[in-house]
C-alpha cells in the first residue's frame, strides 16, 4: 500500500517538474521573441530610406487610403497614408503626381524646333533678354540669349541635371546657334540686329507653355525663415489633396535649387529678408504653375556654372532652403543614391548633354573645378535625407 503511494507521489512530482520547466522555457522563448521583434523592428526604421530608395521594401500599405477619393477643398489627414516611413511621400499620393512632360513629348519637341524656321520674334517669357519666337508651324518657344554664354550653359546644364535626377519639371530645352544666314533666323535678322544680339551666339530654346500663373512660396518655407517650422510629416495633416501634390513637387525643387545652387528663385527671397519682410508673401521668381497644377521650374541660367561661382555669398541661404524640408519622394531618394555611389556626377552629367546636344563641344561643360562642387553636393543632400531618417 505504501509502496503505490510512493509511486503516485513520484509521479506528481515528475509532472509538477515537467510543468514548471515546460512554463519557464516558454517564457524565455517570449522573451527572446520580443527582444527580435525590437531588434528587427528598430533596424527596419533606421535603413529605411537606403532599402526603400532601393525598392527592397515591402510596404505594407500601398493600397489607396480608405477616402482615396477626395478632391480639391476636401483635407487629407496624416492618418490616411500621405506619407510612408515618415520621410517619403506615399506611393499613393505620388501617384496622382504624373510627368510634366513626357520623355517621349520632349524628344519629339526637341527635333522640331531644333531647325525650325522662326516667323515672329517678340518681347515675352519674362526677363527683357528673352525673346518668344513663333515657328512656321505655329509652334512657340521662349528664347534665352543670357548676358553670356555661362547663363546658356548654366541653363543647359541645370535641364540635363533634372533629367539624371528624374525631374520633369523643366519644359524642354533645345540649344540653337545664331547663324543670321540660316533658314532658322533669316527672318527675324532684323530683329536680332536690333537687339543687339552677337552673330554666331548660342542661345537656348525652351518650349512655351501657355496660361500659367505665378506661385506663391508655401506657408511652411516663409515660416521657416524665421525658424519657426519645417515641412515634416507632423505638419501636413488637414491640407489639401492638391496643395499636397503642389508641396511634393515644391520637395524636388528644393533639392534641385541646392545642387545647382540656384540663388535666383526661393533663396533671393530669403536673402532680401533682411531689408524686406514681406518678400515671402509674393510670388515666387522663375517659377510658374500649369492649370493642371504643375510646378515649371523655369529660368535655371544662375544654375550650376554662375550660382557655384558666388556660393560664398549665397551658401548660407541654401543651407536654409535644404534644412527646410525633411519629405521626399522615393524616386528621387534613389537617383541622389545613385549618384552619391557612382562618385562621377558631373561626367554623367556630361555625356548625357553631350549625346542630346549638337551644340555641346562648341558651348562647354563643367569645369574641373565645379565638376567637385556638383559632387560635393550630392554629398551633401544625400547625408542629409540621411540625418532626415534618423531624426525621425
Amino acid at each position: 500500500m505504501r509502496l503505490k503511494l510512493y509511486r503516485r507521489l513520484g509521479r506528481v512530482k515528475l509532472c509538477a517538474s515537467l510543468f514548471m520547466w515546460l512554463g519557464i522555457v516558454t517564457w524565455i522563448g517570449n522573451v527572446k521573441l520580443h527582444l527580435w521583434f525590437v531588434f528587427v523592428q528598430q533596424s527596419t526604421e533606421r535603413d529605411v530610406v537606403f532599402s526603400v530608395a532601393n525598392e527592397q521594401v515591402n510596404i505594407s500599405k500601398r493600397h489607396a487610403p480608405v477616402n482615396a477619393g477626395l478632391r480639391d477643398g476636401k483635407t487629407f489627414s496624416i492618418l490616411d497614408n500621405a506619407i510612408e516611413h515618415r520621410v517619403f511621400w506615399s506611393s499613393w499620393l505620388d501617384g496622382l503626381s504624373t510627368r510634366v512632360f513626357g520623355v517621349e513629348h520632349e524628344r519629339k519637341w526637341r527635333e522640331q524646333v531644333r531647325d525650325a524656321r522662326v516667323v515672329v520674334l517678340e518681347a515675352g517669357c519674362g526677363r527683357p533678354t528673352n525673346r518668344l519666337a513663333t515657328f512656321a508651324d505655329g509652334t512657340r518657344a521662349c528664347v534665352r540669349y543670357g548676358i553670356d554664354a555661362d547663363q546658356v550653359l548654366g541653363e543647359t546644364l541645370s535641364y540635363y541635371l533634372a533629367e539624371l535626377l528624374g525631374i520633369s519639371n523643366l519644359p524642354p530645352l533645345v540649344l540653337s546657334k545664331l547663324n543670321l544666314s540660316s533658314e532658322q533666323w533669316a527672318s527675324v535678322r532684323g530683329n536680332i540686329e536690333a537687339l543687339g544680339w552677337s552673330p554666331n551666339a548660342i542661345v537656348s530654346l525652351t518650349e512655351f507653355i501657355p496660361n500659367v500663373t505665378g506661385v506663391f512660396i508655401p506657408l511652411h518655407l516663409r515660416k521657416q525663415q524665421v525658424g519657426a517650422l519645417q515641412l515634416s510629416a507632423e505638419n501636413i495633416s488637414n491640407m489639401t489633396v492638391t496643395y499636397l501634390v503642389e508641396l511634393m513637387q515644391w520637395s524636388d525643387l528644393i533639392l534641385f535649387d541646392y545642387l545647382t545652387a540656384n540663388f535666383d528663385r526661393i533663396v533671393s527671397h530669403i536673402f532680401s529678408l533682411q531689408w524686406d519682410a514681406r518678400v515671402m508673401e509674393r510670388t515666387t521668381n522663375n517659377l510658374l504653375k500649369t492649370v493642371n497644377g504643375h510646378l515649371l521650374f523655369i529660368d535655371n541660367e544662375a544654375g550650376l556654372v554662375h550660382g557655384y561661382r558666388v556660393l560664398d555669398l549665397w551658401e548660407r541661404y541654401h543651407r536654409l532652403l535644404l534644412g527646410s524640408s525633411c519629405i521626399f519622394r522615393r524616386s528621387t531618394v534613389r537617383r541622389v543614391s545613385e549618384l552619391k555611389r557612382s562618385g562621377n556626377s558631373a561626367k554623367r552629367l556630361c555625356e548625357l548633354y553631350r549625346a542630346r546636344e549638337p551644340l555641346a563641344r562648341e558651348l562647354g561643360s563643367l569645369s574641373e573645378e565645379h565638376a567637385i562642387t556638383l559632387q560635393n553636393r550630392i554629398d551633401v543632400v544625400y547625408k542629409h535625407i540621411r540625418q532626415c531618417t534618423e531624426i525621425m
